[in-house]
């Protein structure tokens, strides 16, 4: 798999940026829920919540490129705007070129282009062949946890779900087959926002953590994350992440027409770069 597909998780998965979670040890504790379905409930409620916004921020990317033992990095201003329950698009500029950096899903697809200087990459899939990946690195499901929305009634069953309590968290773990891990879920029990997810392998090897922080009220009721970490860690050991600080949030519903233009992949951006890779069968396929 190409490494700066990982992104695609990363990315695809998190969106803001800034600092670490604060130590469990320094949050006040109060009272967690006491079994998987109270507690995927109280998650997934965030679904009815959710409302449409737009933001706009930084985003730092630092990452590794085969065969170089240099990491580059990258300091993007951001657009971003979200949908629910699946509609996202965030652009990041270079230089001259306003769109570096585009991030995009909707309820068929997800898509995610990089061009800064150093790589000229097109990564795209569909829902139904990558929201059940094991892994979640590739799935664009991250994109919707990066907001908290980590669980939907009807997406698994509760059987696949345990939960323990370590101090001011509930640990939400979901098992696949043979009961091995895939994610952990740490939601702080004060206010039952989701804190940081982890993400495992098959050898269930952590692969990826994202760290939410700083939640902004939009709406009525729907905290947004503006502080999230996204570490993404390849076999060899080093990591690439992403760093995004979100501000000027504002509840905004797009119109109809609007909705069609932002949140539509068009194969023709395909043309622009130099490499493209459709996600299949659990793999990066290239293109290109």
């Amino acid at each position: 798999m190409p490494r700066s597909c990982r992104y695609l998780g990363a990315v695809l998965a998190a969106f803001a940026a800034g600092c670490a979670v604060q130590e469990p040890a320094k949050l006040p504790i109060c009272p967690g829920k006491t079994d998987v379905q109270d507690s995927l409930s109280a998650v997934s409620s965030r679904v009815e919540q959710a409302v449409a916004f737009r933001a706009s921020g930084q985003c730092r990317l630092a990452y590794y490129e085969p065969g170089d033992d240099g990491v580059k990095r990258h300091n993007l201003p951001i657009l971003l705007w979200f949908h629910p329950p699946s509609e996202v698009y965030m652009q990041g500029s270079i230089a001259v070129d306003p769109k570096a950096v585009i991030i995009g899903s909707n309820a068929e697809a997800f898509w995610l282009a990089l061009r800064p200087k150093e790589m000229s990459a097109y990564y795209w899939g569909t829902w139904d062949e990558a929201q059940n990946v094991e892994g979640l690195m590739v799935s664009p499901q991250v994109v919707l946890e990066a907001f908290g929305i980590v669980y939907r009634d009807g997406r698994a069953d509760t059987d696949d779900w345990s939960l323990r309590n370590e101090g001011a968290f509930d640990v939400l773990t979901r098992h696949g087959e043979t009961g091995r891990v895939l994610k952990r879920i740490y939601i702080y029990t004060c206010d039952y926002l989701v804190r940081k997810i982890e993400y495992f392998d098959n050898s269930e090897r952590m692969v990826a953590v994202a760290e939410l922080d700083g939640y902004q009220t939009v709406g009525e009721g729907f905290e947004v994350p503006t502080s999230i970490v996204v570490s993404a860690r390849g076999p060899d050991g080093r990591e690439d992440t992403i760093d995004i600080r979100l501000q000027s949030i504002r509840a905004r519903r797009l119109s109809e027409e609007a909705r069609r233009q932002v949140f539509r992949r068009d194969p023709k951006d395909m043309e622009r770069f130099e490499q493209v890779y459709r996600y299949r069968d659990g793999a990066w396929v290239s293109e290109r």
